[in-house]
């Protein structure tokens, strides 16, 4: 069976994330202090929100 395009080419992990380099600096800072608060990711349609 055929991959889903979207499940195909979305990122797995932080660094496959492109053009969000303060984000997902900022991201990876929660992770590595262990202290993820609550978030909301809002943004014009088809930025990638779901996705990402």
């Amino acid at each position: 069976m055929d991959d889903i395009w979207i499940e195909k080419y979305r990122p797995r992990t932080l660094d496959e994330v492109i053009g969000q380099k303060p984000i997902v600096e900022r991201l990876k800072a929660y992770v590595k202090t262990k202290n993820v608060p609550h978030l909301i990711f809002a943004g014009p349609a088809g930025t990638g929100k779901t996705t990402s």
